[in-house]
């Protein structure tokens, strides 16, 4: 099996018996979105980095505690998270990027790239301020809400992964995020038909 075919769960398997290749693999598939996920709680890219390469090291330590049942991308945001929210804590501040800046990661090559296609100055300006009336919509929200959309929208994953990382049930993230969503639709419903 090719390193491309194996699953996270199987690379965290291969780490746990001592192929330090794994993590290598695990590391280059998820150190973007680390600093990504880091940087929307930090605010600040030099820690951001800093807390990315703690939750590899944190990765390995805990190699043996990971459940092989488990899916490995909620164990491992959840080990983001925990560094972030401790190093929040030390900071005596609870700063949120915003979803602006978290959407600044990405570069314009990579927006374009997403769409497939190059887009006309036309288009781009009407995707502009549909992302600054998203970024506006979303920034409005309690800490709370905006890491759910995040991980929801943005990392993509499921009620029960983003459970996992928040520490809430199943149930409870589904109904904060049908609140979240309704919420948003109702205040901003007579909007989108202007852009």
């Amino acid at each position: 099996m090719s390193t491309a075919e194996r699953t996270d769960e199987e690379r965290m398997a291969l780490l746990c018996d001592g192929d330090k290749s794994a993590l290598e693999e695990l590391v280059r598939l998820y150190q973007q979105d680390i600093f990504r996920f880091s940087l929307h709680y930090l605010k600040d890219a030099e820690r951001s980095l800093e807390i990315t390469q703690e939750t590899f090291i944190r990765v390995y330590v805990a190699r043996n505690r990971f459940d092989r049942t488990r899916s490995f991308k909620p164990w491992l945001l959840c080990i983001a998270r925990n560094l972030c929210l401790n190093d929040l804590k030390r900071q005596k501040t609870v700063p949120m990027v915003s979803l602006e800046d978290y959407g600044g990661a990405q570069t314009e090559f990579q927006r374009n790239d997403l769409h497939g296609e190059t887009r006309s100055p036309d288009e781009g300006l009407i995707d502009d301020e549909r992302r600054q009336m998203l970024t506006q919509a979303l920034d409005g929200l309690d800490d709370t809400a905006r890491e759910i959309v995040t991980l929801r929208f943005f990392e993509r994953l499921s009620a029960r992964e983003i459970a996992e990382v928040v520490n809430m049930t199943e149930g409870a993230v589904r109904t904060r995020l049908h609140r979240i969503l309704r919420s948003l639709r109702d205040k901003y419903e007579g909007i989108k038909d202007t852009i």
